[in-house]
């Protein structure tokens, strides 16, 4: 499907991903059916509250009224299952629980426990691992609707809307940031961080303080896609963020994504998506970026990106 381009001075809005705790509105779709839903889903609440809780999650002017196609966050969703990342083993109802081992010296303990999930993997105990695309190592995978910072509002004081609903610019440079820095900068420090020193215009993030939360305060310059550019900060380790659109509804939906690397011999991309907590994967078609078949969401790239510099010795 074909996606328009969103104009370079339309504010940074995201939607969320569809993961687990987003559902898109299908045809017959209203706010009290998929309120009944959540209750069997164990959700907590009359179906009330919780319509009253998705109206409030989603800002919707109109309780009976939403789109077919449109994107909701789910009350309850996100904290009644482990993130992924969180997610160690999950054997099931049916699978017998198995004792504790008794503690080993490490030198013992970490062949032990190799042989022993080659073992229950063998008997189909243990899910058998498969590689992953996931990011180079410093750069963490921060979900902008996270239960630990979804609420934080932007803005200099406060009053703009949250990390959850339009947080995906903020949520992409606390990415890149993390991994430049070399420690951990997560969305809410690093909104904390931007109303303190001023790096907000209205609800929007100013590029040129974002890059003042870390040490040696690497300039973030915003400008047009370039492509070989893109290619000598990915090749050099730095990371890129990325702005991009997805179809909704026959409408583009603008969002901030974090370019992590790139596989020169296949071409393809490697991206954090502030949306859905996870790792996508995106492929190059001429001077643009797209995503590969196969992705939860299809992006495509509208001819922005984010680049890190170091600052010249004495510049404030």
């Amino acid at each position: 499907m074909a996606v328009r381009p969103v104009p370079s001075g339309s504010p940074e809005v995201s939607a969320p991903g569809e993961d687990a705790a987003t559902r898109v509105v299908q045809p017959g779709d209203t706010l009290c059916g998929i309120a009944r839903q959540l209750q069997r889903q164990g959700v907590p609440g009359t179906t009330a509250d919780l319509v009253r809780t998705l109206v409030r999650l989603n800002g919707i002017a109109n309780p009976d009224r939403i789109e077919v196609g449109q994107l909701l966050l789910l009350p309850g969703a996100a904290t009644s299952r482990p993130e992924p990342e969180d997610r160690v083993l999950d054997l099931g109802q049916s699978r017998p629980r198995l004792p504790e081992p008794p503690r080993l010296p490490s030198d013992v303990a970490e062949p032990q426990a190799r042989v022993a999930s080659a073992l229950l993997r063998l008997h189909g105990v243990l899910p058998e691992v498969r590689p992953q695309v996931g990011p180079p190592a410093g750069t963490p995978l921060f979900r902008q609707g996270d239960p630990a910072w979804r609420t934080e509002r932007l803005g200099a004081t406060g009053e703009g809307p949250t990390l959850a609903h339009a947080g995906c610019a903020v949520t992409a440079c606390a990415m890149a940031l993390s991994r430049l820095g070399g420690r951990r900068l997560t969305p809410d420090a690093l909104v904390r961080h931007l109303r303190g020193a001023g790096g907000f215009k209205g609800p929007l993030l100013d590029w040129s303080v974002a890059g003042s939360a870390i040490p040696g305060g690497p300039r973030a310059s915003p400008g047009d896609l370039d492509c070989r550019q893109l290619d000598r900060e990915l090749d050099s380790g730095r990371p890129v963020l990325l702005r991009v659109v997805h179809d909704v509804q026959g409408r583009p939906r603008q969002h901030w994504i974090c370019l992590t690397g790139r596989d020169a011999g296949t071409g393809r991309y490697t991206a954090n998506d502030p949306a859905t907590g996870r790792a996508t994967v995106l492929t190059r078609q001429g001077d643009a970026l797209s995503s590969t078949g196969g992705e939860p969401v299809q992006y495509a790239s509208d001819g922005r990106m984010v680049t890190f510099s170091t600052r010249p010795a004495g510049e404030a």
